[in-house]
């Protein structure tokens, strides 16, 4: 096997604590490894604390910058995962605090497209719903949500990336999940499967053209 696709295949099959200890050797290269298997991770976690994409990108860019930088200080106390994470979390926190802004919840890629043009457009509509439901919630309260539904950590993951106890992550992602249900129940309710404008005056007029002809059918 040529050396680079066994660095391929290492790349792929290795865990992140065995890559980890190969950056700290001295094969940086390996850090991309790491970057790919957990940049979703943290760009989600960066853009539900701020309001914007590139906001969010400038943060995870420095996050990965003071993860490189802090690497061979990972203890393996928590999964790699979350304490990447909180460094990403606090980055964003920091950037927040400067500019003084409410955060949002990254839903964009939450729904994957299906190759129907009505179920994609259906898809985007219900991911900007859940966008804006979930940017209608408390600060404390989306960040749980975000770092528990969508990144998905467990409780102890969570109230460490937040810095608060597991009791507080229970009680705020309980109230986040009977906020978004309940606005959502509301919303769809008035929403779901309307029949209105177009749709209704064609059966309308399917309607009336029968009942006026000669002798209208069943």
């Amino acid at each position: 096997m040529n050396t680079k696709l066994a660095k391929l295949t290492t790349n792929t099959t290795t865990s992140d604590v065995e890559t980890i200890a190969a950056v700290i050797g001295g094969d940086d290269e390996q850090f991309a490894t790491l970057v790919r298997r957990h940049n979703q991770t943290l760009f989600r976690a960066c853009r539900a604390v701020l309001h914007d994409d590139a906001d969010a990108e400038d943060a995870v860019q420095a996050a990965w910058l003071s993860v490189y930088r802090a690497l061979a200080s990972f203890r393996g106390d928590a999964s790699f995962r979350t304490w990447a994470t909180r460094i990403a979390v606090n980055e964003a926190s920091s950037r927040l605090r400067g500019r003084r802004r409410l955060s949002l919840v990254p839903l964009e890629d939450s729904m994957s497209s299906t190759g129907d043009p009505e179920r994609a457009a259906f898809d985007g509509e219900l991911g900007r719903l859940l966008e804006r439901k979930i940017d209608a919630l408390p600060d404390g309260m989306r960040a749980v949500l975000v770092l528990r539904d969508v990144i998905e950590l467990d409780t102890a993951e969570t109230a460490a990336c937040l810095d608060i106890g597991p009791e507080a992550v229970r009680v705020r992602l309980h109230r986040a999940r009977h906020a978004l249900a309940e606005s959502l129940s509301d919303t769809l309710a008035e929403n779901v499967w309307r029949f209105d404008g177009d749709r209704c005056a064609r059966v309308l007029g399917r309607v009336m053209a029968a009942i006026r002809a000669p002798n209208p059918g069943p």
